[in-house]
């Protein structure tokens, strides 16, 4: 889960005083279609929920379009009051989630109904502070007209009647009480964007989020891995060395009464001792490769190209290291994402590129296979979904492209920090 918060410098209150007169006027015109749109759909879907669950999907519908009109909004306050506003937080599916799962977990939090509450209550301040101003301005330039057109009275309310001569003073009253009101509803409108949208709260209530949800990728991956080892383990190297133990076993019984037959058996135990060693040697290099901790990412992936039955192409363009964590994940992304090619792209040619751009590095895997790849809901944390797994531990964000014939392009995304 990642968001993005564009800097942006504060300004002071006299500098937001026409942009944040206009803004308000703007809700109100909001309040007045949007608003009254949004209450209308969300009516409907109430009433149609017991309609074959029709009500539900509309329901759905309108809380996702909130949510636009919720990002919206955060671009005003930046753009208006210049406040820190972050945008709405992303959330990437997760294996084994369901499209209903999917659909829910941007709109089930309690940043989301945050932004809602703020949402109503700027719609009820521009439909507020917008008619009074509205009246009062009209009323004044009423009043300030009055003069000119022969009128024998001016009514400022209903029932409330002054002499011509007195409707241009109170007229131009009115209208810096309209001016005044406006302005007070800025100030409101400005510390509601404040308030419910640039707080410390809201960042760490990101910050828990991210952290949470890189537990669960990390909980997953390590499960993954640990059940990798077991197999491993239990397929190559725990046989070979029973088999072994077991063949010493007969040779030294047949060392006195059939010196040759042991010396064979002594033989195809000393194969079977390098064949163990070589099974255990590959499963230290895939639990952390030595190569990349003595030579680092570059090194460690041209190992990986080279004993690829796919030609790779590998591009490393780093200014330095990155930390030890960040380069165990990439290397393990272009290692799962090599063998997917390897095996059910069909490719002939596949490309790794690792960049950084400040504080995030890049990891690029590219293949001119059949594509077709996707995460499959419902998967063990192997493949495609191991792959997402690493990525979320570390906080990063994961993107694959791959249409129906082709190509397939992985994006990692890794925070360096």
């Amino acid at each position: 889960m990642t968001t993005t918060a564009p800097p942006a410098a504060r300004r002071g209150l006299l500098s937001d005083a026409l942009p944040g007169m206009a803004n308000v006027m703007v809700s109100f015109a909001l309040a007045l279609t949007w608003g009254v749109a949004m209450i209308v759909a969300i009516s409907v879907g109430a009433a149609l929920v017991p309609v074959f669950g029709i009500g539900l999907l509309v329901l759905l519908g309108a809380l996702w379009v909130l949510r636009l009109a919720f990002a919206a909004e955060r671009r005003r306050a930046r753009a208006v009051y210049g406040l820190p506003v972050p945008d709405l937080s992303t959330w990437p599916s997760r294996p084994g989630e369901n499209s209903l799962v999917r659909s829910w977990r941007p709109i089930g939090n309690g940043e989301y109904w945050r932004s809602f509450a703020h949402h109503v209550l700027k719609l009820l301040l521009g439909l507020t502070g917008g008619s009074i101003f509205l009246w009062l301005a009209t009323t004044a330039v009423a009043g300030l007209a009055t003069p000119g057109t022969g009128a024998v009275s001016f009514e400022i309310v209903p029932g409330a009647f002054i002499l011509p001569s007195w409707a241009p003073a109170v007229g131009g009253v009115l209208l810096l009480l309209a001016l005044a009101v406006l302005w007070g509803a800025t100030l409101i409108d400005r510390a509601l964007d404040s308030a419910l949208l640039s707080v410390p709260a809201e960042q760490l209530q990101r910050k828990v989020l991210a952290l949470e949800d890189a537990r669960e990728g990390a909980e997953r991956a390590a499960a993954a891995e640990r059940a990798r080892i077991e197999r491993d383990l239990h397929d190559g190297a725990q046989p070979r060395l029973v088999n072994l133990a077991m063949t010493l076993g007969m040779a030294k019984a047949k060392l006195d009464t059939d010196p040759q037959a042991a010396r064979a058996m002594i033989d195809e135990a000393h194969s079977e001792a390098k064949a163990a060693v070589n099974d255990l040697r590959q499963l230290a290099r895939g639990i952390h490769p030595a190569v990349l901790t003595d030579r680092g990412l570059d090194a460690a992936l041209s190992a990986l190209a080279a004993a690829s039955p796919t030609p790779v192409r590998v591009r490393v363009d780093l200014a330095e290291r990155l930390p030890r964590a960040l380069e165990s994940t990439a290397y393990f992304v272009v290692a799962e994402a090599l063998t997917n090619v390897a095996k059910h792209s069909g490719a002939s040619q596949a490309e790794v590129v690792v960049t950084r751009d400040g504080d995030r590095a890049r990891v690029v895997v590219f293949d001119n296979g059949t594509g077709g790849a996707h995460i499959t809901p419902g998967t063990d944390s192997t493949g495609l979904a191991g792959l997402a797994e690493r990525v979320r531990a570390a906080q990063g964000t994961l993107h694959i492209t791959s249409p129906v014939g082709g190509p397939t392009l992985i994006t990692v995304e890794l925070p360096c920090a």
